[in-house]
């Protein structure tokens, strides 16, 4: 009887352990619905020759009695998402399949769109294609504007593609995830959390701003293909044309917060320099209020930089604004900068700085980073590395500069696009 209390208090302990987890699912998936029910094909239309629901998942296949004459797909028949975030688990074996959204209906089971490519080939696989359009567009490792005219340029590199097969981006027939971005004319590819590629589709009458999500059996070689824990977050906010703010050969669009400070920066194999010193920073010319700023940063040293939002007013050290902190292991944290009028969490706030919700996820001296600032009316959220590390509301709506510091020590920025929000 002495030991009761302890057993019920360890049945409490994992009864809590569990709710806690739960919780933290449910948080972490806020926003995305399923729209397969794991159990039959309801929503979903597709040529019942090939399409299939097996053990849970969707499944297409292919044998040599039962081949099919051209590419088909299975077709989701619920809505043509415009902005959104969707994520799909896969698993090949044999042949080429791929991951269809914003496409278009070209006859019965054909479609045409952009295409998450799927292939067990490493290196490759996580790339961007245009089914029955461009062709190929964004390999992987690379960041692409496409002009107005319809021609495609590779402005820079947001990955390795040898780095990516060594840090293990891809299993191959075995299960992986693909997340897919969508706002505006700005696409981005994640497989297994890692970025794979990047897209500013700037062509009026290539690209696609909402269609059709579809699952692709290929022709050729008998194949299989499954699909399982599909999940779609459609987003709210109107995107306007994305804005590629650093040209990765100059520095066009910005200026410095002094004439001293042009010598900490510089631009090098399409990169953007900063060698910290003398301290100050580099600023936009132009006023942003409402957006996402999407960036790289890394640190050459256990040094400090930051991203400041909205700053007004003079140039000086340092100026109005919100900090998004940039020091080595701090990336996430908020920094108030001479007052500017915004809530934050108490709980984490020691004066001016508000510390990040989870433990540093950054890499390593030398690392790569991707920092992603949503600014939009009172709200912001910064995520590093995609894991979202802090919020604060009521933020001032006020066009301002956008700012990369110098602070003392070596840093490097590329492929900074900026989403403008339309409200």
């Amino acid at each position: 009887m002495k030991n009761k209390p302890n057993r019920q208090i360890t049945l409490l302990a994992i009864i809590l352990i569990g709710i806690c987890t739960q919780l933290v699912a449910a948080t972490a998936e806020e926003g995305f619905r399923p729209i397969f029910n794991g159990k039959d094909l309801t929503g979903w239309e597709g040529n019942p020759q090939f399409w299939s629901v097996t053990d849970g998942f969707i499944r297409g296949q292919t044998t040599p009695d039962n081949p099919t004459k051209g590419n088909t797909f299975i077709v989701w028949r619920d809505g043509k998402p415009k902005n959104f975030v969707l994520k799909a688990k896969f698993r090949l074996t044999d042949g080429n399949s791929g991951i269809q959204y914003r496409s278009k209906e070209l006859g019965k089971w054909v479609i045409g769109g952009y295409q998450a490519d799927i292939m067990n080939t490493q290196g490759t696989v996580g790339f961007l294609y245009e089914e029955r359009g461009r062709g190929w567009l964004v390999s992987v490792g690379d960041i692409m504007v496409v002009d107005k005219d319809g021609k495609k340029n590779i402005v820079g590199k947001i990955a390795d593609p040898k780095e990516l097969i060594k840090a293990g981006y891809f299993k191959e027939n075995d299960w992986n995830e693909y997340t897919i971005v969508c706002r505006g004319n700005h696409v981005v590819h994640y497989l297994n959390g890692f970025q794979t590629m990047e897209l500013i589709d700037n062509d009026p009458k290539g690209r696609m701003m909402e269609g059709l999500i579809a699952l692709q059996l290929h022709a050729g070689p008998p194949m299989t293909i499954d699909f399982k824990d599909i999940r779609l977050k459609p987003l709210k906010e109107n995107y306007e044309d994305a804005i590629l703010l650093f040209n990765t050969k100059d520095l066009t669009g910005w200026t410095f917060s002094s004439e001293k400070n042009k010598q900490a920066w510089g631009v090098k194999d399409g990169v953007l320099t900063d060698t910290g010193k003398p301290v100050g920073y580099l600023r936009t010319e132009k006023d942003y209020t409402n957006y996402v700023l999407r960036l790289q940063m890394r640190h050459l040293g256990k040094g400090n930089c930051g991203v400041l939002l909205r700053m007004v007013g003079k140039d000086k050290v340092w100026p109005r604004s919100i900090e998004a902190q940039g020091r080595f292991r701090s990336m996430g944290d908020i920094w108030n900068i001479d007052q500017f009028p915004m809530k934050v969490d108490p709980a984490r706030t020691n004066g001016r700085h508000t510390r990040k919700i989870n433990n540093t996820n950054e890499k390593e001296v030398g690392g790569w980073n991707e920092y992603e600032i949503y600014l939009n009316k009172g709200d912001l959220k910064l995520y590093v590395n995609s894991l979202l590390q802090n919020m604060a509301t009521k933020c001032w709506e006020t066009p301002g500069k956008i700012c990369l510091q110098a602070e003392g020590s070596p840093v490097e920025f590329r492929n900074i696009v900026l989403l403008p929000i339309k409200n």
